[in-house]
C-alpha cells in the first residue's frame, strides 16, 4: 500500500509503501460505503466550508481517505462538477448549479429575481443578497458584490441562522406563529454584542418587520456593517425570499436604501406572479457572462 499526502498546491503526493497498520482514512467504516455514497459524501463536504476546500478538508468532512478523496475528486473534475482554483482548492462548478436550477424551485426564484438584483446592485454599488428560508437557516441563492473573492457565509449557497441577518429576519417575521414561538425560545447564538437574542426583544423586532415590511440591522454579524432587507412574497402571500443590501456604517446612509430595497422586493414579487415560459433575457445574459460564454 502507498501512503499519500496533500502538497501545498492541493495535489496528492505519493511517498511509497506504508508501514503495516498505517491508514489515511479518517473513518474506517468509509470503506464499507458504496461508490455512489462516497461521491455524495464528497459533494456534501462543500456544505460545511467556505466554498473552496483543499483535498484534506474534503477528506475530513466527507470522512473519506485522502487517496479515495483524490480519486473521486479527479473523476468529478473530469465530469465537470468541480473546479480547481489557482491555489489548488476545489469548488463546486456552475454545472452543479445548472443542474439544480433545472429542477429546484428556489433557484427558479433566483432566475426571476436576478435582473432586479443586478439593477439594485448597479444603483447602489453595494453588496446585494437574495436568500430563502431553509429550516432555521437563511440560505443565499445569490450574492452580487464588488469584490467577487469573498468566501464568507453569505456567499452563494452559504447559510446563517435566521435571527443573525436582515434577510433571515425578514423571512422569520413571516414564518408561522408556532415556528416563531419555537425559534425565539431556543438558545440563540450571539455573533456580536448587537445580535438580538432576547426572546421578547426578538419578538418585538419581528412584529415591527411585519408592520414596516422591511428590516434594518446594524452590526449583527460583523462590526462596521449594516443591512437593509425586505421580504419577497409568493403569489399565495407567503414570504418566498428576501432581498438585502449590505452597507458600511461609516460611509453609507441606510435611510437612502430603504425605498430602493423595498421597490426591488416588490418587483421580484410581481415577477413571481407572472406566467413565463422562458427566463428573462437579462438573466440569460448575466449567466452567460459569468460562465465566460460572451
Amino acid at each position: 500500500m502507498t501512503t499519500a499526502a496533500e502538497g501545498r498546491d492541493g495535489k496528492i503526493v505519493a511517498f511509497g509503501p506504508a508501514r503495516s497498520g498505517a491508514t489515511d482514512s479518517p473513518d474506517p467504516s468509509s470503506s464499507k460505503r458504496t461508490a455512489a455514497a462516497r461521491v455524495l459524501a464528497l459533494l456534501g463536504a462543500f456544505g460545511h466550508g467556505t466554498g473552496a476546500l483543499t483535498l484534506t478538508e474534503i477528506s475530513r468532512q466527507a470522512q473519506l481517505s485522502l487517496t479515495t478523496t483524490h480519486r473521486i475528486a479527479r473523476e468529478v473534475v473530469e465530469w465537470g462538477g468541480l473546479e480547481i482554483d489557482e491555489s489548488g482548492r476545489y469548488r463546486l462548478s456552475r454545472k452543479i448549479l445548472d443542474l439544480a436550477s433545472a429542477s429546484t424551485e428556489d433557484l427558479q426564484v433566483r432566475e426571476r429575481a436576478l435582473p432586479h438584483l443586478v439593477d439594485l446592485h448597479r444603483r447602489t454599488g453595494l453588496t446585494v443578497h437574495l436568500g430563502v428560508r431553509d429550516g432555521r437557516d437563511v440560505m443565499y441563492l445569490e450574492a452580487l458584490r464588488a469584490h467577487p473573492n469573498y468566501s464568507g457565509e453569505n456567499r452563494l449557497g452559504g447559510r446563517l441562522r435566521l435571527h443573525v441577518t436582515a434577510t433571515g429576519l425578514a423571512l422569520l417575521a413571516y414564518a408561522g406563529e408556532d415556528f416563531i414561538s419555537d425559534y425565539v425560545a431556543e438558545p440563540l447564538k450571539r455573533y456580536t454584542p448587537h445580535t438580538v437574542v432576547d426572546p421578547d426583544e426578538l419578538t418585538a423586532l419581528l412584529r415591527r418587520i411585519r408592520t414596516d415590511r422591511y428590516v434594518h440591522v446594524r452590526q449583527f454579524v460583523t462590526m462596521g456593517t449594516g443591512v437593509v432587507a425586505a421580504p419577497v412574497f409568493a403569489p399565495d402571500g407567503t414570504a418566498k425570499a428576501a432581498v438585502g443590501v449590505v452597507y458600511l456604517i461609516e460611509r453609507d446612509d441606510p435611510d437612502h436604501l430603504v425605498e430602493p430595497v423595498r421597490l426591488i422586493a416588490t418587483r421580484i414579487t410581481q415577477s413571481l406572479a407572472e406566467t413565463r415560459t422562458t427566463p428573462d433575457p437579462r438573466t440569460i445574459d448575466f449567466n452567460r457572462r459569468h460562465a465566460g460564454l460572451v
